[in-house]
Order: structure tokens, then sequence, then C-alpha cells
């Protein structure tokens, strides 16, 4: 492959805007979104990083994969699809949406998958960089591992890039509907009685996945995460679509393919549907 010189972040949402704003430092990037029309954003970023960068923002209706070297989609779930109708999988394409309704679209399109373990949040044009972590990204097709410039936002090569989106999984499934229909911070799942309802989800999910995934990891996610704001308590919040169908429907359908029954992940999906439509 080609030295990477040029990246294309379609999403204009917080995780995208992030990603934009420190690797526009080494790199020329292109930010993809819902607007009419070209322009040039000032991205102001305070919290664990600090800076003040522009970046071009195009409509994503007028993406060109030839003007970019590789593709990070930062949308949505739910959005994936429309945001990338444009692209053939020739350049490098990185799914970093949370769930694993995606999986099988991406390898349909011989796209690849990665996750984002920091915490960021959005007003405007400005962002909040909550938490440090990683950008893991691997292939799901034969394709050579690929390296950034370091930067914040630690972007690392994973060989079973599949392994760590179901870990990703888990920690959403538990963290985001128990967050979201609670009201309260990550760190609260690991207090009684959030901390009941989270072990009880856990078992449900170890029954359908043969990757192990221990609790432990879980607990470092909250404690890591522990002032955080899940996504579908703040999408629960702003009368937006949540996430459940990419993090939690997939789960129940999965469970009528192996034939397991479930009781408590079924009834926090209903619950969110339900809290989502009552917003």
């Amino acid at each position: 492959m080609q030295p990477i010189e040029r990246i294309g972040i379609i999403g204009n949402g917080a995780v995208g805007m992030l990603m934009a704003s420190l690797l526009a430092n080494d790199y020329t990037v292109t930010l993809y979104g819902r607007v009419e029309e070209t322009s040039v954003v000032t991205i102001e970023r305070d919290g664990m990083t600090n800076g003040t960068v522009d970046v071009t923002l195009e409509p994503v209706h007028t993406l060109d994969e030839t003007k970019a070297d590789i593709f990070f989609v930062t949308t949505k779930a739910h959005q994936v699809e429309a945001a990338t109708a444009r692209l053939s999988g020739n350049v490098p394409v990185f799914i970093c949406s949370n769930g694993i309704s995606h999986l099988d679209y991406a390898l349909e399109r011989g796209f690849h998958l990665g996750v984002i373990e920091h915490g960021v949040t959005r007003d405007g044009n400005r962002i909040h960089h909550s938490g440090l972590g990683r950008v893991r990204i691997g292939g799901l097709s034969d394709v050579a591992g690929i390296s950034f410039i370091d930067s914040p936002l630690h972007i690392v090569w994973e060989s079973d890039i599949r392994h760590v989106v179901i870990e990703k999984l888990f920690a959403n499934a538990i963290i985001n509907p128990i967050t979201a229909l609670c009201r309260v911070p990550n760190g609260v799942v690991l207090q009684p009685p959030c901390r009941d309802v989270a072990l009880a989800i856990y078992e449900e999910l170890t029954s359908l996945f043969d990757e192990a995934v221990p609790f432990t990891y879980i607990e470092s996610i909250i404690e890591k995460t522990a002032t955080n704001r899940s996504s579908m308590l703040r999408d629960v919040e702003a009368d937006r679509p949540t996430e459940v169908d990419a993090i939690l429907t997939p789960l129940l359908k999965r469970a009528e393919d192996r034939g397991v029954e479930l009781t408590v992940i079924p009834l926090m999906q209903k619950l969110i549907l339900g809290a989502s439509a009552s917003c």
C-alpha cells in the first residue's frame, strides 16, 4: 500500500471531529458530513488534549474515494450504509461504529473495522476530549497492517479485530442501556443495584459468543470512563435516535439463531425503545 498522506473521515460528530483535529497536524484531512456545501470549520479541542485546527468539511454526497488514501467511518451505525454508498473498497475503509450490525455489511463490501476507545463530547465545533484511549483497527480480509504517525489518537493495528469488536460490544451492551435508563454516568454501573443488572446482561452475552470476554474487562472500561455520560444516554436526553438497533437488537437475532433464551437483554431493548419514543 502507498504511504498515507490523505485521510477522509466520514461523520462530523464528536468522534469524527476529534480524529480530524488530531490527524490534521500530520496529514491532509477531509471531513465529510451531512452539510449542503463545502466549508472550512475551526475545531476547538479541550480536555485531555488542547488545540484549534482548521479542517475542510465537505458534503458526504460529493465524496470521491480517489481523493483519499484511507477512510474512517465514524457515523452512528444506522447511518453507515448511506454514508459509504459511494465507496468501492479499493481504498481501505474502516467502519468505527458501535455494535455488530455492520459486520456482515463490512464483509460484503470489502471494508474493515475499527474501535474507538477515546472519550469525547461535542458542542458545535467545540469538542471536549474527556478520555485518552486507542483507535484499534484491523482487516476482515487479507490486508497488510497500516501504521500511522504517532499522535494522541494512538492508532494501533489489531491482528484479530473481530474479537476487539466483540469486547467493545460487551461493554456497550452493558454500559449504554443501564446508563440511558437510569440517567447516570458510567461509574454508577459498578454500584448496586446497577451492578446486578450489569452482571445479568453479562451472563446472557457470554451465552451468545464463543469468544471469552472477562467481566474484569468491562469493569476496567467503566472505571476509565466513570465520569462519562454514555452515547445512548446523551441520545435519549437529546431526543435523538439511539444505537439500540446496532447494539442490542442484533443480539436478539443471534439468540434466536443459536436457540438461546434471553430475558434481560430483550427487556432492556424494549425499555430503550420506549424511552426513545417518549422523549
